[in-house]
């Protein structure tokens, strides 16, 4: 698992990347956020660079969302 965190004017954000593996050969990684302990989005994608950045993208875009308001 990997995580990463921003602290936001709107809160703490915890995204975590978590492997997982279908029953049948399908594996991918999935990514949840929290916000102070509730999870906000939640997101499937098929490789672990792909997943990274998508949990990046949220933050940052959360963050930018907090400055413009």
């Amino acid at each position: 698992m990997i995580t990463l965190e921003a602290r936001c004017r709107s809160g703490n954000y915890l995204a975590a990347v978590v492997p997982i593996q279908d029953v049948g050969t399908r594996s991918g990684y999935q990514v949840l956020v929290f916000r102070q302990g509730t999870e906000v989005y939640e997101e499937t994608e098929q490789n672990l660079e792909q997943a990274i950045q998508t949990a990046k993208a949220y933050l940052d875009w959360r963050a930018q969302h907090d400055f413009d308001s």
